[in-house]
């Protein structure tokens, strides 16, 4: 019996080491996890300063949609190459939209405003510009909103 009673205490001892290691574990952990809500769809967004959905059950829409979306872009973007600039037809742009349907914090997704550009900036000015949004929502509530999207630029060649 005495044996049992001794091998009962060290167990108790090995479980306190183990919880006092997963306490420690987990308070230097928390930092990793800090961006992500428990859910997996909700991050911070460094540009905005806000925590936001990266899916919900009513993702935001353009009014009228995608096809609005893209004939409004269409119809208030214009720019000019120069001579030797590179000529780009792909914008990959992120931005959220808030809990109020308005479009904020638009960038290029995974680039540096520095690095933008002219091209670039003259297209986040007009994605900036269009805030004709319907909110997302979550659990009937709206909610700040994420989006990635990849723009296809047609560019119409004239001989001036």
């Amino acid at each position: 019996m005495a044996i049992n009673l001794s091998f009962q205490k060290k167990k108790l001892v090995l479980n306190k080491c183990s919880l006092l290691m997963v306490i420690v574990f987990s308070a230097f952990s928390c930092s990793s996890l800090k961006n992500v809500e428990d859910n997996g769809f909700m991050q911070y967004d460094s540009l905005t300063c806000k925590m936001v959905y990266t899916f919900v059950e009513k993702m935001p829409q353009y009014k009228g949609g995608n096809i609005a979306f893209m004939n409004e872009f269409g119809r208030k973007f214009h720019y000019e190459f120069e001579k030797h600039e590179d000529i780009q037809t792909k914008l990959r742009v992120q931005f959220v939209i808030n809990k109020k349907g308005f479009l904020i914090g638009a960038r290029i997704y995974n680039k540096k405003f520095e690095e933008f550009t002219n091209f670039e900036k003259e297209a986040l000015r007009i994605i900036s510009s269009l805030q004709n949004w319907e909110f997302g929502k979550h659990n009937n509530k709206n909610v700040d909103v994420i989006i990635t999207m990849v723009i296809d630029v047609d560019l119409l060649y004239s001989n001036k």
